[in-house]
């Protein structure tokens, strides 16, 4: 940095701002509006920088801000800077990807995209994808689901979906269920054939997903992302431009460890965690109000005190979930008791991702 006060000006600064570009779209930020708000204070060399993000949980976040604050710090009589972020409105986003590259064609109209994840498997992660999406679209909301849990696609079965997309002038088409669109590795490669994908693979897959596949108008996006932390998991949260993420637990001591696992992962990655739901949280007793914690009780409160997020929703073990889920029709189609929690957690999800 630069001792030398000099006359600092907004135009100085702006000045140096455009050689800054975005690493995805490779344009200036300048050039895309991407600087909002330049505060000065000649007197102390203090400038603050604000920037929009094309999207919240965008993975390139901390390069930019990094190379913003660089930017920042070569013009003479900056002593101090700092750089803040937020992120452009649904309007301003689709009218920037009308200039974007074509890897991001397929989302351009696409307002929000929520994942849903977990810290192990067997927790109910694609249970929860599929009824909060059909939850969502009943509530008014045009949804979509990407099932982007590559080694365990199980949307498709969920959604009673056997068909195969097709192509329409170099994009994919995607399915449709119950109002919801609908996009998996399963719907492509058929049933029963492996799906053995590592890191590079699992990017392109992803890329192509969001770029490739013409999901029109959405409000919501929802991605069924891969359990646990490892390799694919953490390629898919870099690949996709997150708005947030919903993690899904059990009560039982175990799972709450793995999500705090997976939660810190998140964070690394500075996505928005829009709040914790627990799955199978307790057994309701035939012909009584008497209830049966099997696995416990009060994990996913404790696990959102924790990490001061919203508990969302508190599923229970209820046969018609399963039920629903094996044959193709899932039980927030019926919008009855048995489904109520999945349209709180809808409700819930509309106000806090909004």
């Amino acid at each position: 940095m630069s001792s030398n006060n000099g006359q600092l000006t907004k135009d100085k600064v702006l000045e140096a701002l455009r050689d800054v570009k975005d690493p995805e779209l490779k344009k200036g930020l300048v050039e895309l509006g991407m600087i909002r708000d330049i505060e000065i204070n000649s007197g102390e060399g203090a400038v603050k920088v604000t920037v929009a993000l094309t999207f919240s949980g965008c993975p390139l976040k901390r390069q930019i801000k990094d190379e913003v604050k660089s930017a920042i710090d070569s013009v003479e009589g900056v002593r101090y800077s700092e750089v803040a972020l937020t992120s452009m409105t649904s309007e301003e986003r689709a009218r920037l990807f009308g200039q974007a590259p074509s890897d991001m064609e397929g989302i351009k109209h696409v307002r929000r995209i929520i994942a849903i994840a977990s810290g192990k498997g067997g927790v109910g992660k694609s249970t929860v994808t599929v009824n909060l999406a059909i939850a969502l679209n009943n509530l008014g909301k045009t949804t979509g689901i990407l099932d982007a849990d590559f080694h365990g696609p199980d949307i498709p079965i969920m959604m009673g979906v056997d068909e195969r997309p097709v192509g329409s002038k170099g994009m994919l088409i995607p399915l449709e269920k119950y109002g919801v669109k609908l996009m998996s590795t399963a719907t492509l490669a058929g049933e029963g054939v492996p799906i053995v994908w590592r890191g590079p693979l699992v990017n392109k897959a992803v890329k192509e997903f969001l770029g490739k596949v013409k999901w029109g108008e959405l409000d919501y996006l929802i991605v069924d992302l891969p359990p646990g932390t490892g390799d694919a998991t953490i390629t898919v949260t870099k690949s996709i431009p997150l708005d947030g993420v919903i993690v899904v637990t059990t009560p039982q001591k175990v799972a709450i460890a793995d999500v705090r696992r997976a939660i810190g992962l998140f964070k690394t990655e500075e996505i928005p965690i829009l709040g914790i739901v627990e799955n199978m949280s307790y057994l309701k007793l035939p012909d009584t109000d008497d209830i049966m914690d099997i696995f416990g009780s009060g994990g996913g409160e404790k696990l959102a005190n924790a990490f001061n997020v919203p508990l969302l929703a508190q599923i229970p073990i209820e046969p018609s979930i399963r039920i629903g889920g094996d044959k193709g029709a899932p039980a927030a189609l019926q919008q009855n008791a048995n489904s109520q929690e999945f349209y709180k957690l809808a409700e819930n999800v509309m106000k806090g991702a909004s």
